[in-house]
């Protein structure tokens, strides 16, 4: 039989899950979208759109430069964010 104290321990686990998920889910959205033209330049080039070697590097670092403002770390919780 389950407990009280249980009930009360799994309750804590999942708001501190939806939680987390909360505070990341903008980052996560924003990586979404700002991958779509990169997902699509690459599709093209797949597609044997005859790209230059110039305008596939100019989309890997385009493709860079994204990566690296994804993976850069969030700002510090303002409190604003609530569940």
């Amino acid at each position: 039989m389950v407990t009280a104290a249980e009930i009360e321990a799994g309750l804590a686990a999942a708001e501190a899950i939806v939680s987390a998920i909360v505070k990341v889910a903008p980052a996560i959205e924003q990586g979404v979208v700002s991958s779509i033209p990169y997902v699509q330049a690459i599709a093209g080039l797949i597609g044997g759109s005859n790209a230059t070697s110039d305008e596939i590097d100019a989309v890997l670092a385009q493709i860079n430069a994204a990566a690296d403002e994804f993976l850069s770390p969030l700002p510090p919780d303002d409190g604003s964010t609530t569940t």
